[in-house]
């Protein structure tokens, strides 16, 4: 019989209990025509209110998965790997379910109601030429953010138009020119890649197991001639690979001795908190953190938030004092606002918790059908598979549309990547049974 544990679940609360028994199912600890405990017994058991499991059921009711059987009570419905109730578009007479976009879920980002709010605390002011170029308060939090991960603020804080305009500022303004080196992960970002790509640099690959960065390809990079070092530290798109506390300490060894090579951490989840944060990168010469509010507060919000050396911020200020001048104070003034905002950091909390648990339940389905991934957490999930363009296509004629690997590797490595970020337990299982089931018959054709 299912047995659920205090350790399962946090404080007792409905959404936890929810949780756990998603992820039961997902890991066929709980099957079709399984009974629940009964709402008495489970809280009895756990110690809390009977109401609490009541509504843990119904949400697992609302989502399919759980039904009511009279004297049987609640048990596992029979539909729960098959039903796709959410995010599906029209394709000819069938459902085509996205699940490459990259993109958080709308739940959690701030809504109408919070954006008006924010607006309605800031004052009216026009900002002027010659007039300081950000948001005081803005800086502070930002400061204070990367305090709490132990991160120097040497020379304060940089804002960009978002991550990407960082990182395009900064190689070019620490001199990096077309046919320079650099490293990057493999597989990694692909927009990143294409940027780099696109600037004329030769890319370096940096290959990832379940620690991070494998320190080897580091040195190999290194001695090669990488004149910059790009990298995730959490969360890694598309793996999410977070780089473990032994890992960074390796790494932190040979990134110290590296001499005038730039290495960017791109924090891109920072507050959603998916994994702790290892620092190893900041005891190097030159050095910048980079977190974009994007995941947070929405794509729409183009900013972002640097720290580094002190050099290499001053190089940054210098240039962007010459060319857009700043990034609107009123688009810093209503993201401060917004982050300041209890509801919006309930979200901003709410979302990291679901993040975690959607890309592990992802994890944990394809592992009961046998498919490896090295990621903890992240928005994005990789599937190391070989006949990716094949099996993307077969997915494509079952209803999922997935991004196949190709553009996020320097090397040929085959793979998959999956959006996590907005999956429902029963899309995660209906996606593993289409996975498996096209894998088997891919390969069996193809070996034929």
């Amino acid at each position: 019989m299912f047995e659920l544990t205090l350790e399962e679940i946090q404080e007792g609360k409905a959404d936890s209990i929810r949780r756990a028994i998603e992820r039961a199912i997902l890991e066929e600890r709980l099957k079709p025509g399984d009974a629940l405990p009964t709402v008495r017994s489970l809280a009895e058991d756990l110690g809390i209110n009977k109401n609490t499991v009541v509504v843990a059921y119904r949400l697992l009711q609302h989502a399919g998965l759980v039904t009511s059987d009279g004297r049987r009570g609640s048990i596992v419905s029979s539909q729960a790997s098959h039903r796709q109730k959410r995010g599906a578009s029209a394709h000819g007479n069938r459902q085509t379910l996205s699940v490459r976009d990259g993109n958080p879920d709308l739940e959690f980002l701030p809504n109408e109601t919070e954006i008006r709010d924010a607006l309605g605390r800031m004052s009216v002011a026009h900002h002027l030429y010659g007039e300081r170029r950000n948001h005081g308060p803005f800086l502070d939090w930002a400061a204070q953010c990367f305090a709490a991960d132990s991160i120097d603020v040497p020379r304060g804080v940089f804002v960009s138009a978002g991550a990407l305009d960082l990182i395009e500022r900064a190689l070019n303004a620490c001199g990096l020119a077309p046919g320079d080196s650099i490293a990057v992960e493999d597989p990694g970002y692909m927009t990143l890649l294409a940027l780099a790509r696109s600037m004329g640099f030769e890319l370096l690959p940096l290959q990832l197991d379940q620690n991070g960065i494998v320190p080897a390809d580091l040195r190999s990079a290194l001695k090669r001639g990488a004149k910059a070092v790009l990298t995730s530290s959490r969360a890694q798109n598309p793996t999410g690979v977070a780089t473990s506390k032994s890992r960074a300490t390796e790494l932190r060894r040979i990134g110290n001795g590296a001499g005038d090579v730039l290495f960017i951490d791109d924090d891109h989840s920072n507050l959603l908190e998916l994994a702790p944060y290892h620092a190893w990168h900041t005891g190097a010469q030159r050095w910048l953190t980079v977190r974009s509010l994007s995941k947070l507060l929405g794509p729409d919000f183009r900013i972002a938030v640097s720290t580094g050396d002190a050099d290499t911020i001053e190089q940054l200020e210098s240039r962007q004092s010459v060319g857009m001048g700043w990034v609107s104070t009123f688009l810093q003034r209503l993201a401060f606002e917004l982050l300041a905002s209890t509801s919006v950091q309930r979200k901003i909390a709410a979302a990291g918790a679901a993040y975690r648990d959607r890309y592990q339940s992802l994890q944990a389905a394809l592992k009961k059908k046998g498919f490896k991934t090295i990621g903890s957490a992240g928005l994005n999930l990789w599937v190391p598979i070989q006949n990716e363009t094949e099996l993307a296509k077969r997915l494509f004629d079952a209803g999922w549309l997935v991004s196949p690997g190709r553009d996020f590797c320097v090397t040929e490595q085959p793979g998959i990547r999956v959006t996590s970020a907005r999956m429902t337990a029963q899309q995660i299982l209906a996606l593993t049974d289409a996975f498996a089931s096209i894998h088997h018959a891919t390969a069996t054709t193809l070996s034929a």
